[in-house]
């Protein structure tokens, strides 16, 4: 019973020894690691690697006791950070040292704390270093082409924009200057909206000539203008011009004579115009119309058989105006029953 006893134990003691023995023998081996960069802490740094893309592939050889590597083993590809501390802008080397990857891996898990790393390659990567600034830009209207009764103009005088320092120093022009030039997208706007008269538009402010990250705020604005109708003459012959009273001289009779002693029952005139090319093409297709008025007070009512020079006054359709002053009209007022009104 006794020999049963120790030969139990020593198995124990020799399948312990050999899991002790297990663990302390370090095995190597290479694992894939897809390397990602950002910075540490400064929120307006931008990292980016060298020539672009999202990861870099990196062959990073570790050693470890047997049975963590083959739990590294069974994970396959491992993604991991490489944290970039504050540098200039430019493009540099990172050599990729064995801490900087060792406190990489260290955030996959407590299992990479008992890896040592040995190599990388390749030993170095290269990364573009960029900052964000910030600029105010003047919001102008300075290529503008049609022609404007009021030229456009916005409540909101300047944005701001959010760029890439290495941009920035790229721009020419009106962008170099921080101007920020919507002259082009307004009239683009402008071009389908009706002629004459005011109107708004919503004109979206295009951060991508900013390149890549560039952010503008705000990224719109309303944008009042109104732009010249065309505007074309023409002569309206015949427009009738009518005598009208107050509505308390209504009863009053009279009648308007000529020099020549002819009743003038019916008085026209030719009229030139102007306005815009669409109203005055209307008009002189008798679609709208145009009339003339002379406008009889009480004291005209009181002082007849007096020739005087009338000067009459036109209604004409919106956007229509005379070119020239109206011609007077030359008549006396008598009464019914008089020899003129005969």
């Amino acid at each position: 019973m006794e020999q049963v006893k120790l030969l139990s134990m020593t198995v124990l003691l020799t399948v312990l020894i050999w899991a002790g023995a297990d663990s302390l023998v370090n095995e190597v081996v290479s694992i894939r690691v897809s390397f990602e960069v950002e910075p540490v802490a400064d929120p307006d740094m931008l990292v980016e690697l060298d020539p672009p893309a999202k990861t870099r592939w990196v062959e990073v050889q570790v050693s470890g006791p047997r049975k963590i590597i083959e739990d590294v083993k069974k994970r396959g590809a491992i993604s991991a950070r490489l944290r970039i501390d504050d540098r200039p802008a430019g493009t540099h080397e990172l050599v990729l040292d064995r801490d900087l990857i060792r406190r990489a891996l260290r955030e996959q898990g407590p299992t990479f704390d008992r890896l040592t790393v040995l190599s990388a390659e390749p030993p170095a990567i290269r990364i573009v270093v960029d900052h964000m600034v910030t600029k105010e830009l003047d919001i102008t209207f300075g290529r503008l082409s049609l022609p404007y009764d009021e030229e456009p103009t916005s409540k909101i005088l300047f944005a701001t924009l959010r760029v890439r320092a290495s941009r920035f120093a790229e721009l020419t022009g009106k962008e170099r200057q921080k101007q920020l030039d919507i002259s082009g997208e307004v009239e683009r706007l402008l071009r389908n909206k009706p002629r004459g008269e005011p109107v708004t538009v919503t004109v979206a402010l295009d951060s991508r000539v900013f390149g890549p990250n560039a952010i503008l705020t705000p990224n719109r604005v309303e944008v009042d203008a109104v732009v010249k109708a065309d505007r074309s003459e023409a002569r309206i012959p015949t427009v009738p011009i009518k005598l009208v009273v107050s509505f308390s001289n209504l009863p009053k009779r009279f009648h308007a004579v000529g020099r020549d002693g002819t009743s003038l029952t019916l008085v026209t005139q030719t009229i030139e115009v102007e306005g815009p090319a669409e109203a005055i093409v209307r008009l002189a297709r008798g679609e709208t119309r145009a009339y003339g008025f002379i406008q009889l007070k009480q004291a005209d009512l009181e002082e007849l058989e007096v020739y005087k020079a009338w000067i009459p006054e036109f209604y004409l359709p919106s956007g229509i105006s005379l070119l020239h002053a109206p011609k007077p009209i030359e008549f006396k007022l008598v009464r019914p029953g008089t020899a003129d009104a005969e």
